[in-house]
């Protein structure tokens, strides 16, 4: 007959052969359970397709950075008098009508002569080309929402691949589509920096 003491190690060799067997247990399921996390991982079930935000974001408008040009001049000329080629399209500064034009959204293309005008004022000239009626709406809210020395006017003789150009005297930004937070940035920026301050 076994001793008490015999007894006990037989009890104590059970119970931990019985926590062995529950550890192996809970090793293999935690193995499984890694197994299936990184199957369902790596089928996409945690990576769905991308929204049409995200799919919008990828497409975003692209922006140069600002370029900036020297005077080329400011003299007045009268409309239809030749001049020398202006530095930069849409021009930044050069020669130009003696009236500017009014402060405002226009549909129809403007003349460069006239708006270099309001670029001396410290005007900010917003000029598109190619856009969906979507994006001309977005440009003209943004318009609409800080109007003060702004003009806004369709313009295809924009460079080829630009969409939508800024200007301010003697400064130019180019975009390939609509970027509300560069163009307002740019905006804040140079607004009223013309060489002729005009209310």
């Amino acid at each position: 007959m076994p001793t008490q003491h015999e007894k006990i190690s037989r009890d104590q060799e059970r119970a931990r052969k019985k926590q062995q067997r529950q550890m192996l247990w809970m090793g293999g399921g935690i193995v499984v359970v890694l197994v299936i996390a990184l199957g369902v991982i790596a089928s996409g079930v945690f990576n769905p397709p991308s929204t049409p935000q995200v799919a919008q974001a990828a497409g975003a408008a692209t922006c140069s950075p600002v370029q900036t040009f020297p005077v080329q001049s400011r003299d007045h000329i009268n409309p239809g008098d030749p001049h020398p080629p202006y530095s930069s399209n849409p021009p930044t500064s050069g020669w130009h009508w003696p009236n500017p034009q009014n402060w405002g959204i226009y549909t129809t293309q403007q003349f460069q002569e006239q708006l270099v005008h309001n670029l001396e004022h410290g005007g900010i000239v917003i000029q598109y080309n190619g856009l969906t009626p979507a994006e001309v709406q977005q440009l003209t809210d943004l318009v609409n929402r800080d109007s003060y020395h702004m003009i806004l006017a369709p313009y295809p003789g924009l460079p080829a691949g630009v969409k939508v150009a800024v200007t301010a005297w003697t400064h130019l930004q180019t975009c390939t589509g609509v970027d509300a937070n560069t163009l307002q940035a740019f905006r804040n920026t140079f607004r009223d920096k013309g060489p002729e301050f005009v209310p």
